[in-house]
């Protein structure tokens, strides 16, 4: 405990404000640390998760699990902000913030419009608005284009599957989905309001194609598993793809982009 006092009387310019470019960030999630990236503003960043590939091979510091948080490893690190999202705990949120620490926490986008207003959000954060701007616009340029290569008049049924025990699959209102829908389909799951299925009920609603976010060995796991129903449009077709947890479950702009690309380079080839 008196480590943890000395640390912080002797913390300084903590309550930065938000007007001006964060110099020292902490990012308690992966998704956020991929933006800070993007936007070249890695030399501002500080600290991150165990979870943060790409800033744990640049060696950031470790403050935080996905979930438990550091508060005097964060401390150390004398952030002038903490970008966290809803995942870490509130307690821990307002324990930062009691001890004079700047923190933003954003929720989980529901759209790819929100992981871009989040996105530019992250940009005022480092000081890279222009930036963060001039990549949105980009890629709902690219978003556009890649649009016009759907083939007319198709609206293939898709399953998009993101855990298998149990099955789990994607609701509407979800950025998840926006990549079903910017693709050409229809999720199969669009009427529920919970993500879990029997691998009965997926069955019934035969989908013309199946998505698996890959989980490790899960992935190719249930690829097979899938493979083993013959009697579904998507085996029929060939139709069952797998796409990078990494880049679909956490998406930067151009993570979501990238991702549209491959599903409908693989719906509709």
């Amino acid at each position: 405990m008196r480590k943890i006092l000395v640390l912080i009387l002797c913390y300084v310019n903590i309550c930065v404000g938000y007007t001006q470019p964060s110099k020292r960030i902490v990012s308690l999630a992966s998704s956020l640390t991929k933006m800070i990236y993007l936007l070249n503003a890695q030399d501002q960043l500080v600290g991150c998760t165990s979870y943060c590939d790409i800033a744990k091979k640049d060696n950031k510091p470790v403050v935080a699990s996905a979930i438990e948080v550091n508060i005097e490893s964060v401390i150390v690190q004398k952030p002038d902000m903490v970008i966290a999202t809803s995942i870490t705990k509130p307690s821990t949120i307002e324990a930062l913030k009691k001890i004079g620490v700047k923190v933003f926490v954003f929720s989980t986008p529901k759209s790819f419009h929100e992981i871009c207003m989040q996105f530019i959000e992250v940009g005022k954060i480092a000081g890279k608005e222009k930036m963060s701007r001039d990549i949105v616009n980009k890629q709902e340029q690219r978003l556009t284009l890649l649009l016009q290569k759907i083939p007319k008049g198709e609206h293939p049924k898709v399953f998009m599957q993101i855990g298998a025990k149990p099955i789990f699959t994607v609701l509407s209102n979800t950025f998840m989905d926006d990549f079903i829908t910017y693709s050409g389909g229809q999720n199969i799951a669009s009427d529920l309001i919970r993500g879990t299925m029997t691998r009965e009920s997926v069955l019934l609603r035969n989908p013309d194609v199946i998505i698996i976010a890959t989980m490790g060995i899960t992935g190719e796991d249930e690829k097979k598993s899938w493979a083993a129903y013959g009697n579904i449009n998507a085996i029929k077709k060939g139709k069952v793809f797998m796409i990078d947890s990494s880049q679909s479950c956490g998406p930067t702009p151009v993570d979501f982009a990238d991702v549209v690309e491959v599903l409908i380079k693989q719906i509709y080839n």
